[in-house]
Formats: C-alpha cells, sequence, structure tokens
C-alpha cells in the first residue's frame, strides 16, 4: 500500500512533527510512505517537495499571497485565519506519485487551494490537527459555534456582516468538497465532537486516533545532566513553557501563567523559580512574571527538546483551546509532570493528581497552584514523573497509534465509500443548500 502524506512543512510545528513520526512509524512497519510538503528542512530523503523550481518559488511567495484579502479586515485581532485561495498545479503531482491512500494533515499557507483539496481522488484521509478544515477561516475558533450552521459575522474578523470573508470561504468549502468523501480523523474525542456538530462535515467518518511519539527519541534524561548540557542553573526550579509565539499568541494563554507566577514569586517563590520558554526569542517588549525568564528561541532538534524537557522540573501549557498538544506528551514521554487547563483533548493527557494537574480553566490562581504542588515535594513530583513516562509508553508510543492507522487504511481502502460515509443523505452539499436555499452541488 502507497501511502503519501500531504503537510505544509516536514519538521516544523506540532502537526508537521506529528505527521513525520507517523510517516517513519509507516515506514519503520513496512508500509510505502511518502511525504511532499510545501517547505522542506529535514534531510529525509522519502520527504519530497514541489517538483519544479517555480512551483517551490511560489511556495516562499503564496503565504504572502494567502494575507491580501484580510487587509480588509484591519480591525480583525491577531489569531490564525486562512482563506486558502490561491490556485496550484499540485494534483498533478500527487497524480504522479499514484498513492493509494492520500493522508491530508496541515495543508494550508498556501500549499493547497480549497478547491485542489476537493479535487482529490479518493480515499482521501484527513488529521485534523486544528479547527480549519469546518470553519470559515479560522484555526482556532474560541467560543464561536457559528461552523455548526453557516459562517458569516466573524468574531475574528471583527466583522459585522453576514456575507463577510469567512461566509465565502465556508461557501467555497460546501462547493467544493460536495464529492470528495473525507475520513477524517482527531487526536483527541474532543475535536471529534466539534467535527461531528460542523455543517461541513457532519456526513463523514470521523475516527479518533491520538498522535504518536517515538519513545525511543523522548526519553529521560538525568536532570543534572540535561542542565548542564544547556547551561541552565542547577539549584533553581524550572519552569518549563514550550510553543510557538509562547507570550505572543494570544490561545497560548501566556497572560495566565504570567499572572500565575506573578502569584507564586509574592507567595515566596521569586528567588527559587525561573522560567524557560521554548518557541520564540525574547520580545521587544519585556515581559513580567514575578521571576526571571530565560528564552531558548526555536529548537527543531529533537535531542535539544529531550534536554530541555528532562531538565524542567514541570511544564505549563496555559491555552485557552488545544486539541492533543505535543508539548504535553513530550514532556511526559521526558518523565517531566505537566500543569495545564481542563480543556479540549488535554484530559485524554493528564490524569489530575495522577500524572499531572488539571487547572480550572483561565484560572491563574489554580495554575500557580498546580505549578506549586509539583515543585513543593520531590517525592510526589517523583510520583507523578513516573506516572506520566507510563501513560505516554503504554498508550501513545508511535508504533502503537501507526498500527491503528494501518488498520484505518485497509478498511478505506478495502471498503470504499460505505465506510467513509456515515449519512448518505447528508453531505457538504447538503449543508450548502440547507444553509443558503440555493442549488449547491449535485450528490
Amino acid at each position: 500500500m502507497k501511502v503519501l502524506h500531504l503537510n505544509t512543512f516536514d519538521i516544523e510545528g506540532g502537526a508537521a512533527r506529528a505527521a513525520w513520526r507517523l510517516h517513519q512509524g509507516l515506514r519503520e512497519l513496512g508500509t510505502d510512505s511518502r511525504m511532499l510538503v510545501q517547505t522542506k528542512t529535514s534531510g529525509d530523503e522519502t520527504v519530497c517537495e514541489r517538483d519544479t523550481e517555480l512551483a517551490r518559488w511560489l511556495g516562499k511567495f503564496r503565504p504572502y499571497m494567502e494575507i491580501v484579502p484580510l487587509i480588509m479586515y484591519r480591525s480583525r485581532p491577531s489569531t490564525h485565519w486562512a482563506t486558502e485561495w490561491t490556485p496550484t498545479r499540485i494534483i498533478q503531482q500527487i497524480l504522479a506519485l499514484k498513492p493509494d491512500i492520500i493522508h491530508l494533515h496541515w495543508v494550508c499557507r498556501g500549499f493547497m487551494s480549497i478547491t485542489d483539496i476537493g479535487k482529490l481522488p479518493a480515499p482521501v484521509v484527513w488529521t485534523l490537527h486544528d479547527s480549519w478544515a469546518f470553519t470559515g477561516g479560522c484555526h482556532v475558533p474560541g467560543s464561536c459555534t457559528l461552523y455548526k450552521k453557516q459562517c458569516g459575522m466573524c468574531p475574528q474578523l471583527a466583522s459585522t456582516q453576514a456575507d463577510d470573508l469567512s461566509r465565502w470561504v465556508w461557501t467555497q468549502k460546501a462547493k467544493h468538497w460536495a464529492h470528495t468523501p473525507f475520513t477524517i480523523v482527531t487526536p483527541s474525542h474532543w475535536l471529534a465532537d466539534c467535527a461531528r456538530n460542523s455543517s461541513l462535515l457532519k456526513s463523514c467518518r470521523t475516527e479518533v486516533i491520538p498522535n504518536g511519539i517515538d519513545t525511543t527519541i523522548y526519553r529521560p534524561v538525568p536532570r543534572h545532566e540535561a542542565r548542564a548540557a544547556l547551561a541552565l542553573p542547577q539549584d533553581r526550579k524550572l519552569v518549563l513553557i514550550s510553543a510557538m509565539n509562547a507570550t505572543l499568541d494570544t490561545n497560548k494563554g501566556f497572560r495566565y501563567l504570567e499572572a500565575g507566577l506573578q502569584q507564586l514569586a509574592a507567595a515566596g517563590w521569586k528567588d527559587k523559580i525561573e522560567l524557560l520558554v521554548v518557541g520564540q526569542a525574547a520580545p521587544s517588549t519585556p515581559v513580567n512574571a514575578g521571576v526571571p525568564i530565560r528564552f531558548l528561541g526555536i529548537l527543531k532538534d529533537e535531542d535539544a527538546m529531550r534536554q530541555v524537557y528532562s531538565a524542567a522540573d514541570v511544564t505549563v501549557l496555559s491555552s485557552i483551546q488545544e486539541n492533543l498538544p505535543n508539548s504535553i506528551m513530550e514532556s511526559m514521554a521526558c518523565g517531566t509532570p505537566v500543569v495545564a487547563f481542563n480543556i479540549g483533548g488535554i484530559p485524554q493527557l493528564i490524569d489530575h493528581n495522577v500524572n499531572g494537574y488539571l487547572a480550572a480553566p483561565f484560572e491563574a490562581s489554580d495554575l500557580a497552584a498546580g505549578i506549586q504542588m509539583v515543585l513543593s515535594d520531590d517525592d510526589n513530583r517523583a510520583r507523578l514523573s513516573a506516572m506520566a513516562l507510563k501513560k505516554i509508553i503504554t498508550t501513545f508510543d508511535t508504533r502503537i497509534i501507526t498500527r491503528q492507522y494501518q488498520a484505518l487504511y485497509e478498511k478505506v481502502r478495502i471498503q470504499g465509500p460505505e465506510f467513509r460515509i456515515q449519512n448518505s443523505e447528508f453531505n457538504v452539499g447538503g449543508a450548502l443548500r440547507a444553509a443558503t436555499g440555493s442549488p449547491g452541488c449535485s450528490t
């Protein structure tokens, strides 16, 4: 069986790492797996970029073209939003590779247009790493649930018009995806529920398969050795946050961690804690978390990431909305317990007071309580660490997840449309007709 994975990047970002790990796991188990990406930064010979120099050049230019329609919405908040309107010739390259299964992952930033996705030959498996596939353009809808019916008056565009850009994007998806019977995979039950309740994907079969992690790469390193290798202090409690643009991306909720650390500083932890930030350089505006902060930048090397997780006493994730975060999985695989809000898919990873701490959503004081609980008692931390490692090894190891995907591919390929469609009387074309009264696409 030939499987082709499509992702904008090969190893940059959480979705890329999840896709690349699956790709590697499949090859180790004997599946003919390849990746096609817009931007390649690894040396993996089984990962290919676009097939012409012009296509590769356009791949660098398209992300800028993608944001042109957003110029109309100058008052919009700074959130991830994608139109995917620019045309490509990627379908020809996909057909030339002759895959038996096409596996979509994260394909935004101009890698694949909405039209491209609708032209993919079946069977198509699509692993959702955020909400873009079923919204009018946003990746993280927050409290907005307009995607359940029809997007428009998008709060992330600061729009008051029903026929805004989000309505146009939603309509394009409904129109062009009417004949593509996706098999949807979500890493978390939370995101699966969102997809099943969406107007665009509710007719598609949706399976839950977690992201996997290679526990031979992400494994515990003695803390003093990891700190020595990274020139980190041995005499402080190190709190880690690992996320792209950790202090700048509003969805990462750094303001809650900042407030929580300020509370701990006031309670006597000021000279005992240091915050490590992975995923960005120091911002131009100083951050006041009440404790020293060390920005380690973007670390692409997994050996370095293993050292960072092992060096930390606790990892904290204060996000507002999350699927099944790689950073939590990586930290736990290195034996470092995690404190995070009880949201999204996070409870699938963290068992409260068993292998980590689930804080009440968006309560900085409870986040601080969780951090203090982990840092205050070395014996308790050792217990949490052991249980965190056990959870990852027994549930999320790449080999376990890869076999689940192999079984899914076989069902999709052999059983065909009968497996992929849950309800033959409803499809995305039907969603368009129901929402707009227009004829939409024939079924």
